[in-house]
């Protein structure tokens, strides 16, 4: 499966989350048996500063879940454009990069 290319804006200082319905071709993606893991980093090739997302299944067997970040994990990260990307975990322990894209991380304001 290649992955697909979905870029996001966060801002600082604000909670942030997208939902997402995951599908093979007009067929959903069974999340019942699977992990998901999601994580940004301000360059690719950096070992450290990079930022987990939350990911909560909301609804297995219709491949749908849910990205989320923190206002405390928005307000530490630098703005400007970050790299992310999200690898589903099957039961039979085989890994598969499903999203990537940029995230853009607006400077706050209000904080």
């Amino acid at each position: 499966m290649s992955a697909a290319t979905f870029n996001m804006t966060a801002s600082q200082g604000a909670d942030f989350n997208r939902k997402f319905k995951l599908k093979s071709g007009a067929s959903d993606v069974d999340l019942s048996s699977s992990s998901l893991v999601a994580k940004a980093k301000r360059h690719h090739t950096k070992t450290t500063g990079d930022v987990t997302f939350t990911l909560t299944v909301t609804n297995a067997s219709a491949g749908e879940f849910k990205m989320e970040l923190t206002d405390v994990q928005t307000a530490s990260m630098t703005a400007g454009t970050w790299n992310y990307d999200l690898i589903i975990t099957g039961s039979n322990g085989t890994k598969d990069t499903l999203i990537r894209g940029t995230l853009t991380v607006l400077p706050g304001i209000s904080q």
